[in-house]
């Protein structure tokens, strides 16, 4: 599990579509929120394929199958507080036909 505050933090997810793709949204909230870093906002969480446990489809807000690159992610949100939340990406395959 990587959780990642800031652009810095961005730099040890791998593959390199959902690096920029975070480091985006990260730069997007940074900037509609004046901060520098999401310490008082919330985080991005990147999951292995193995720590499927700790994506509880139940606490999410939402979910939603997304495409970045060649890979596929579950995605979803977790509201932790008033105004803290986590954004949680899994690795997934998707069988197509």
């Amino acid at each position: 599990m990587l959780k990642v505050m800031n652009l810095k933090e961005t730099d040890n997810i791998k593959p390199v579509m959902l690096r920029a793709y975070i480091a985006k949204k990260i730069t997007a909230l940074m900037n509609e929120y004046s901060v520098d870093t999401l310490n008082d906002i919330g985080c991005f969480v990147v999951l292995e394929n193995d720590e499927i446990s700790a994506f509880a489809v139940s606490e999410m807000e939402f979910v939603e199958v997304l495409e970045i690159g060649d890979n596929y992610y579950l995605h979803g949100v977790k509201i932790l507080g008033d105004s803290y939340g986590e954004d949680i990406y899994l690795p997934v395959e998707v069988v197509r036909k």
